[in-house]
């Protein structure tokens, strides 16, 4: 277990990453900072599956 560890969704997973624009977009309504992160390396991967990916950041690696 890794406490620096973030999961991934893959962009293949069209079908969740699309549920997930409502709810960015009602935070942002009332003014909650979101940040939305796209990366082609994010990190050394430590679980993979169909949809998502589990990584350490590659700075928490080094």
């Amino acid at each position: 277990m890794n406490p620096l560890a973030a999961a991934w969704f893959k962009d293949t997973a069209t079908h969740l990453l699309e549920r997930i624009e409502p709810y960015l977009e009602m935070l942002m309504r009332h003014d909650v900072q979101v940040v939305k992160l796209i990366s082609d390396d994010p990190g050394q991967v430590i679980y993979e599956d169909e949809v998502q990916v589990v990584v350490v950041p590659h700075k928490a690696t080094n």
